[in-house]
Parts: C-alpha cells; sequence; structure tokens
C-alpha cells in the first residue's frame, strides 16, 4: 500500500503520512523520542549518490551568507531577523531543520546532527549565524548562562568572537558549486544507479527501478523534464547531447536479444533515426504492436475479432447487421465495419470475405 493511499483512506495529508512513516512524528511510537532522524541516505528507495549529496549540500550553503569572511557571521539568508533559521532539506540530510545544527553537521563530515541533550551555542550571539567557527557544543546550563550574560551586559546583536572555534585539520566541509551543474551530474550519476549494468559492455541494461512507462520504458526525471524515457537519457549521456538536440529524433533499439528490447538502456544497443525508421525496425524484429498487443487495442481479443467475422460472414441464420454487432461489443460502426472486412486487425484472424 502507497502512502498516497493511507493518506485517502485516513483522510489525511501525504506530507502527514511521509513524516509518521519517516520517524519525524510520534517518535515515541518508533522508540526515536529524543534523538535524531534523517532520511538515512535514501532517495526514492535507493542509495542516495553521492553527487546528490553534494548538490544538497551545496544548495543549503547557497543560502548561507559567507560574504563575512572565515571569522565573520554567516547570517541565514531569508530568516526572520535575529531567529534560528530553518530548512526542511536539513531535517532529512541530517535529522535537524535548524540551520545553525546542520551547517555544524555538515561542516564537521558528521553522520547526524548531535542529539537534543547537547546543544550549540553561539559564541557571536546571533542566532541566525550559521558560521561552524562561531558554534560551540555545550549544556542547556551553559547556553543559558551565555543568553543571562548578554542580557546582563544588554548586547541585543551580533559581537565579534575572540577565539573562534578551530577547524579540523582538513579544514570546514563547505560543499560549493554552480548548482545546475551539480544537479545535472547528480541525475546522471542516479541514472546509472537505477541501470543494471552488470552484463558487461555488451549486453542488455535493463532498468530497475519502479518507475516505468505503460509500454515498458523506464523514466525519471531529467533536465528539468518529469518523465523522460530512460533509453532517451542513455543516449544523450553517453554523446554528450541534450534532449533539445535529439528532440524531433527517435531513439531506436538494436538489441539482438528481444527479452530486454524496450528495457535495454546501454547506448551500444541504441540508435537515433526518424520514426518511420522505427516502425520499419520494429516489424522486423516482430516487436511492433499489433492487435490485443497494441494499447488503443486491449479492449477488444482478437478472439472477439474472430467470432464477429464468423457470425457476419458465415451466419448459421440470419445475418447480424453491423450495427447490431457494433451495439453488442460497444464498438463504433466505422471500427466493426473495418474489423469485418479485414482493412484492420487482419493479424487476428477468421474470415475477411463471404468465400474464406
Amino acid at each position: 500500500m502507497t502512502q498516497k493511499q493511507v493518506a485517502a483512506m485516513l483522510g489525511a495529508t501525504l506530507s502527514r503520512i511521509n513524516q509518521l512513516v519517516n520517524r519525524r512524528t510520534f517518535k515515541h511510537l518508533h522508540g526515536t523520542a529524543g534523538t535524531r532522524t534523517s532520511d538515512g541516505g535514501k532517495r526514492y528507495g535507493l542509495d542516495e549518490t553521492p553527487e546528490r549529496r553534494l548538490w544538497r549540500e551545496a544548495k543549503f550553503w547557497a543560502r548561507v551568507d559567507r560574504s563575512g569572511g572565515p571569522n565573520g557571521c554567516w547570517p541565514w539568508i531569508g530568516g526572520k531577523p535575529n531567529h534560528y533559521g530553518q530548512t526542511a532539506a536539513g531535517q532529512g540530510m541530517t535529522g535537524s531543520s535548524g540551520a545553525h545544527v546542520v551547517a555544524f553537521t555538515l561542516a564537521r563530515e558528521l553522520p547526524k546532527a548531535p542529539d537534543r541533550g547537547l546543544v550549540l551555542r553561539h559564541l557571536c550571539d546571533y542566532k541566525p549565524c550559521c558560521n561552524p567557527a562561531h558554534l560551540k557544543p555545550g549544556t542547556v546550563g551553559e547556553n543559558l548562562a551565555d543568553r543571562w550574560e548578554a542580557h546582563r551586559e544588554g548586547r541585543s546583536g551580533a559581537r565579534d568572537v575572540a577565539e573562534p572555534v578551530a577547524a579540523p585539520p582538513g579544514g570546514w566541509n563547505i560543499a560549493v558549486g554552480d548548482l545546475d551543474e551539480l544537479d545535472h551530474l547528480a541525475r546522471v550519476s542516479e541514472f546509472h544507479a537505477r541501470v543494471d549494468s552488470s552484463g558487461g559492455p555488451d549486453a542488455c541494461w535493463p532498468w530497475i527501478a519502479r518507475s516505468r512507462h505503460r509500454f515498458g520504458y523506464g523514466f525519471m526525471r531529467f533536465e528539468g523534464q518529469n518523465t523522460v524515457p530512460a533509453h532517451r537519457i542513455a543516449y544523450v549521456v553517453a554523446h554528450q547531447l541534450t534532449l533539445a538536440e535529439i528532440r524531433h529524433q527517435v531513439i531506436m533499439h538494436k538489441c539482438t536479444d528481444n527479452t530486454h528490447r524496450n528495457n535495454c538502456n546501454n547506448p551500444a544497443h541504441l540508435l537515433a533515426g526518424t520514426q518511420a525508421e522505427n516502425i520499419a525496425d520494429k516489424k522486423t524484429h516482430g516487436t511492433m504492436p499489433y492487435g490485443e498487443r497494441h494499447h488503443m487495442g486491449q479492449r477488444y481479443a482478437d478472439s472477439l475479432i474472430v467470432e464477429l467475422r464468423e457470425r457476419y460472414w458465415h451466419p448459421k441464420g440470419e445475418r447480424p447487421t453491423i450495427t447490431a454487432l457494433a451495439t453488442e461489443v460497444g464498438a463504433p460502426i466505422g471500427v466493426v465495419s473495418q474489423w469485418l472486412k479485414g482493412a484492420s486487425r487482419p493479424q487476428a484472424g477468421g474470415p475477411t470475405g463471404p468465400e474464406q
């Protein structure tokens, strides 16, 4: 049962069910009350790729103003003045939605945010600040003492930090880069993660993810389009093209084995061509969907077509009219007429004239 179906059954929102399933609400039911819970590095049921993780972290840091330099405050962009920044994406990555907690966790390359028993003290007294050099772990008592000292001295804004926290030997882990480029690299990595290429360069590479068109092609979001067929992605990635450059082309499968023919994503088995070439290729390999195998013909089985032809051309009594047959099967009169004459669905079999 999917989360969407559960939400519809219970009359709840999909986001509420998602939070419950991922243990972000009602944590006492999961035995995780008081602890941080993240998405565990899973994206749509598959392991998150390093490229996608880099993009997520870079997107977070893009919302942090680091223009103040290594020792200045790094405020969270878009938050309320003198309030802690909030980021829903940080909840999935680290288990916390607090921007400064996420910054501390990512900068130190920790697997998840510190548990709630440990608080992060702002040495600068500026709540929106996400500079890890201004964040020092401490107890609740120490944090309250910091607040009391600031209140006693009449400080209400940021202050200079005389002794910032020293960076680790390798420096702070701050992911940066062009987000569009990083997202493209992440999409490519996710595509390869959804394809089984273990058979080698000459074998078919089937799509192993759950997303699939009704024609058998796998699909995913790519270059801003939501349901791009996987074999088209395979072709543009292998030939360093864009989807716009092959907009008017059909990507044909040239697999010698028909087992994964519509499900193959090996670039060595793909060739760009026209729709006419693709139809001719399908006819040659016997994969052209005729009759009841075609999505438009699935309502009317070949056996039904044969029965109608027998009753019309070889009646045992009075011949039924085309109108009566069309009404009986719920099809248009013109369509039934084409069936009976063999102009449509010829592969179904049966007589298409009085002499057959």
